[in-house]
């Protein structure tokens, strides 16, 4: 079983490697991603941070960032976006409800993430690899690869939501 030292020192090594300029990616990638939510507010005045940002990670399993943010906008414009089925259910619910209407922490976590919380650490399949864990983590599995990138954040004086998006924009070789 991996341990959190071994997880923190496997995230440990992809920020090490990173330059300054993915350092500075990492630190806007949740300030764009905000403004996403922002411009959801605009289209559709009776979302809140929370709702638009919810909506966004309601759609967020299994696509890519440029369709989660394409759905996400249909979605707040009054469309029915295709796709999976159970991700406009989390979106209906979103909508409604706001971070209460995702369980899973993954989804839940990156609602906080792009509504400003910089506590936030998003653990999706990419940290799960950096991790050496399985793609889809226990909920211990989990809480060491979030412990690991908060305590990579300590170290760095970046917030973990940073660190979280760097290890991701390393791992996956780009911010998309």
């Amino acid at each position: 079983m991996t341990t959190t030292s071994e997880i923190t020192d496997r995230y440990r090594d992809f920020v090490n490697c990173a330059s300054l300029g993915l350092v500075e990616t990492a630190s806007t990638w949740y300030l764009t991603a905000h403004e996403v939510a922002l411009e959801m507010i605009h289209a559709n005045n009776s979302l809140t941070v929370e709702t638009a940002s919810s909506i966004i990670a309601a759609f967020s399993p299994r696509e890519r960032w440029a369709t989660n943010v394409a759905k996400a906008m249909e979605f707040a414009c009054g469309g029915v976006p295709t796709g999976l089925s159970q991700n406009l259910r989390m979106a209906i619910n979103a909508k409604a409800d706001g971070f209460a209407a995702l369980n899973g922490p993954k989804t839940n976590a990156f609602a906080r993430a792009i509504a400003g919380d910089v506590d936030a650490v998003v653990i999706d399949v990419w940290m799960c690899r950096a991790a050496g864990v399985k793609d889809s983590p226990s909920k211990g599995e989990y809480t060491m690869c979030a412990d690991a990138v908060r305590t990579i954040a300590t170290e760095t004086g970046l917030s973990p939501r940073t660190v979280q998006a760097l290890i991701w924009i390393v791992v996956r070789g780009g911010a998309e």
